[in-house]
This record gives structure tokens, sequence and C-alpha cells, in this order.
């Protein structure tokens, strides 16, 4: 997706009830002329999170999560800025502008490739008396037909060259298939990726799919499990296999469960526990743990209790453990050996799984500090070493008290002191220009200003040397005065919030209790006489010049005088 136009963006956010789109997620009720609830991003038990659809921004005043309906939807849902507009287009009916660059079209037409090899698997599974044999398995697996519907599960023919059979044989045609990883090229010529297997349609956060996973029905095919490879549309690290599904239930029970296989995820819904996720057969990173922290504030990782489990939760735990903050929760949930979460809940039954989370998950310090134990070994040495996987291990935290806290703890249960150097290498990233602390005028003129940009009328001729030593609230400042100059009254707060994005506090200026004009002009006066006084501080050697700045700070220093449409009489003359 190239850039987007400001127009289209425009229409689609005016099109885009923002009360009626958080209120999906969120039970809001109206106080003025905002509505109210409670924050869908923290946990709280008075609201403080705000929309407003005038202003067509939601704020909270407890986390400080802010922005426009394309920022709630990617906050809520964890998408990218290209994923939340096409989001927001399909629940608008708008169709969102291409580039008509060759990329975006190869894009879309695999897009419709891999979903029109969904819907032929899917058909062949469910009516083709060739898979027979495949329709058998998945009922010993316990699939009911219901489930096979819900994930559209299919079969793949044995026949090598079913793709091109039912796709086309045409260069083009053949070219996209081998990109999407529908078939790969052999010495006798392109073959099917898959063949006589159970397939799982493997989709993005968007719901679109992008690949496959395959589970072989034939004894001794290999190997057992088979993922599309990497292509522009399907990059494994990236994908959850559940996700989509699942992320209503994620959201409203905080939690989310990472299991090893899809027959896991799938047998938990089934089960009623829609909270389950999968990796597409590789080690769990780093990056995925970001996205479901994002989803939901608990993570708890579902293993093997035998060793080879625990030694997959360390690696886990070591992969994941820079990202874990105060606010994020991971937990370990062993299994009893030879079960599986599929196994373990047609068993024992949900209710038997859902104890085995709350009473015996293991939280990630206790595990931590229980692993420390069991690699480092016994005796004073064994203690040594404790202690220096314990340095390296903290070094990696980036939440400064986070690490504090588990450090101390550490220092008891091992009886030695660790070094306080420990720290990440990297150092986090400095605060952007958003984040510097301002003066209280100066958040005043920045939130009346935002919230009715009319108001630039009402600066004083000081306000062209506004934040002059704040490069980054200098650009938001002069372009919300040239949004204002244009007529761009009603949408100036959501024009900043995308040309912004690194300004955090926009949505709090815009949300803050409304700002009357004798506020807003005694604070631009406030500003203009700093400014006034720092002329002087450079002692300009012309006495006229000294005499006039010195007057005109007398004007501001007096009561302002407001007109009848708000204007401050005295403080408008120029020095």
């Amino acid at each position: 997706m190239g850039r987007l136009p400001d127009s289209f963006l425009d229409e689609l956010l005016a099109r885009t009830d923002i009360v009626e789109l958080i209120g999906r997620h969120v039970q809001l009720r109206r106080s003025g002329r905002s509505w109210v609830g409670l924050c869908p991003f923290h946990r709280e038990k008075t609201p403080s999170f705000t929309v407003s659809p005038e202003k067509g921004l939601f704020y909270c005043f407890g986390c400080g999560k802010g922005g426009n309906a394309i920022g709630f939807v990617m906050e809520y849902e964890g998408l990218s800025f290209p994923e939340a507009v096409e989001r927001l287009a399909g629940l608008a009916g708008m169709q969102v502008p291409r580039t008509g660059d060759a990329r975006d079209r190869d894009f879309d037409a695999g897009l419709e490739l891999l979903a029109a090899a969904a819907a032929r698997m899917h058909e062949w599974l469910v009516r083709s008396p060739g898979a027979k044999h495949a329709r058998d398995y998945a009922a010993r697996r316990g699939l009911s037909e219901d489930a096979i519907a819900r994930w559209r599960l299919g079969h793949a023919p044995r026949d090598a060259g079913w793709p091109l059979a039912a796709f086309g044989r045409d260069g083009k045609t053949a070219r996209l298939l081998e990109r999407t990883g529908l078939v790969r090229e052999g010495e006798r010529g392109p073959f099917a990726m898959f063949r006589d297997r159970l397939v799982f349609p493997i989709r993005d956060r968007q719901g679109r799919v992008v690949g496959f996973g395959g589970r072989a029905l034939a004894d001794g095919q290999q190997p057992k499990y088979l993922n599309t490879p990497e292509t522009p549309w399907f990059q494994k690290r990236r994908l959850l296999f559940g996700l989509h599904e699942h992320q209503e239930g994620i959201r409203h029970a905080r939690r989310v469960l990472v299991v090893e296989g899809y027959l896991d995820v799938i047998a938990l819904h089934e089960a009623g526990i829609p909270l389950a996720v999968a990796p597409l057969g590789t080690a769990f990173s780093r990056g995925q743990a970001e996205t479901l922290w994002r989803a939901a504030p608990e993570l708890v990782l579902c293993m093997d209790g035998d060793t080879a489990g625990r030694r997959a939760a360390w690696r886990a735990l070591e992969e994941v453990l820079p990202a874990l903050t105060a606010e994020r929760r991971l937990r370990f949930a062993f299994l009893p050996e030879g079960e599986d979460p599929d196994s373990f809940v047609r068993r024992r039954g949900a209710e038997a799984f859902a104890r085995l989370l709350e009473q015996e998950a293991t939280d990630a310090f206790a595990f931590w500090l229980e692993g420390l134990s069991r690699l480092a070994g016994g005796g004073v040495e064994g203690r040594a070493r404790q202690a220096k996987l314990a340095d390296r291990m903290l070094a990696s935290m980036r939440d400064p008290y986070l690490r504090e806290a588990w450090r101390q703890e550490a220092e008891r249960a091992i009886g030695l002191h660790l070094g306080r150097a420990a720290a990440p290498e990297a150092a986090p990233p400095p605060a952007p220009d958003g984040e510097e602390r301002l003066a209280p005028a100066e958040e005043q003129v920045l939130a009346g200003l935002l919230q009715k940009p009319a108001r630039a009328r009402l600066l004083p001729p000081e306000a062209e040397h506004f934040f002059l030593d704040r490069p980054g609230v200098r650009a938001l400042y002069t372009r919300a005065l040239a949004l204002a100059n244009e007529g761009e009254d009603a949408r100036v707060a959501e024009r900043l919030l995308r040309e912004f994005p690194g300004e955090t506090r926009l949505a709090a200026w815009a949300s803050a209790p409304e700002i009357d004009d004798a506020a807003f002009v005694e604070a631009a006066r406030a500003l203009a006489r700093a400014v006034l006084v720092q002329r002087l501080r450079e002692s300009p050697t012309d006495l006229t010049q000294t005499l006039a700045l010195r007057r005109r700070l007398e004007e501001l220093s007096r009561p302002a005088i407001l007109d009848d449409n708000g204007k401050d009489e005295a403080g408008l003359s120029d020095a």
C-alpha cells in the first residue's frame, strides 16, 4: 500500500462513527458532549476513558493512550497502520485506493489466489469421495463437522499437479502459484507443495488467507507437518495460528494461551476456551510475544511437562525476557507428561484445563529462579554459576523497575550479591520531542488551539516565536496554525495525529477539559511575556527597541481586555 491521499483518510474518518466503533468493545455512557467507559488498555475501577464524537478522538487519562479511530483499531487489535485502514474501510464500505503499481496488483492477485485455493481445498474435504480418508482422520482427531466448517479446513489431493489443474497452466498463473507457495519447481516441472494432507488455512490479523499448514495423512509421509514457505504473503515469525479468530476472546479475558499445534488451538476453542494461538512450526519469538502483549497483559505458555518441554520453556523465557515489563505477566503451564492441550481437554475436560491454568501455572520469576538452580547445580560453585547466569539474564531486561525487583528477590534466594552494573547494553531510545516537559501555559495554548483552531486569531504577534526552543512541539504548533488558517477547523486534531504519530500527548491536549477563550488568551500572554523577557536578556544595543520591548511587556502584564469576539484589545498590539 503506497501513501494514501489525505482526502481518502479524511473521508474514512468522517464516515467512521468513533462512538459506535469503540462501543463494540467498550461499554460507554454519555457524559455531556463526550462518552466515558472503562479503559480497554489497562485495568481500572473508575472510568477514565473518554470518547469525543465531536473531535473524533479517544483518550484515557489513566494510561495516556489516545488517538483517532485508526489509532484505536491499531492499538486494540494490534494492527499496523495499513491494516487498520483496510479494516475501517471495510466497515465503512470504502475501497482503499491503490497506487496502481505492479507490486500492489501482484499482492492482491496473490491474496485472491490463496483465498480461492483455501475454498477449493475445503470443498474437497467436505464433498470429494477421494477425501474420505481425510474426513476419517479428522473424525478420529475429534474434529466435528462444525469445527471443520468454522476453521475452513481442507484436503490437498494426492495428485502433484492439482494446483495447475485447478487454477490454470498459463505462465502468469503458474508464476503466481509458485510465488504464493502453492507449487514448487522440481526436476520434472512444477508440483504441488501440499499433497494428501489435511490443510489448515493460516490467516493474518485481518482475516486474509496468507498461507497453509498441512498435516500428513499417509503412514510414513514426511514431514508430518508442513507449512507454506516464506513468501511476500507468509512470514512465519510474524504470524500466529488462531490470533485472528480469537482476538475478541483474548481481549475480553485479558489473557492469551500459546500452544504448540493447530489442533491444540482448535480443541481448546471447541471446549469453550477461545484464547489459544500457535506459532507456525518455529520457536516462539520476542516479536510474537510483543504482538500478543499488545492484545492482552497476560501470556501463558502451555508446555509439555517433560524435560524437553522445560528446556523449551527456558529458551522461550530467554527470548522474551527483554520485552517483559511490570505491566506484562508471563506464566508457564506444564501439562502432565504425554499430554498436550488437545488430548488434555478431550480426556479431562475444559474445567480441569482451567484449574491447571489458575492453580498450577508458574509465574516467570518463580520459573526463572527454579531454572537458575537446576542449570547451575549445587555447591559453592553452583551458587556462583547461578549469580553469573542471573546477572546475564537480568542485563537483558529493559524495564529498570522490574529488573531491580527481580534482582533483589534473586539475591535473597541465591544468597549472593548480584552486580548492579548489569544493565541493557543498548540504552532505551531517548524520549521524543513530544515527551519533553511543558509549562502549564504551554500546555494550555496547545490544548486550546487543538480544541478550537479558530482561536489562532486570538494569539498575540509574539506567537510566531512560541516553542522555538522545542523543535518537535514547534513543528506541531506551526502545522496547527497552518491548518487553522486553511480553514481546517473541525479536523485539525485528526490531521495532526496522522502527521505526528510520535507525539503521544496530542489526544490528551485535544481531550482535556474545555479551555475558555479568556484562559487561552491569558496563557498566550504568558508565553508572549516569556518571549519578550528573553529578547530583553539578549541586550539589544538599540535603545529605541529596548524601550519598545519594555512597553510591550508592561501592556501584556496588565489584565486582558476582551472585545465581543474574544480578542485581546491590549494584547494584540505589536511592539
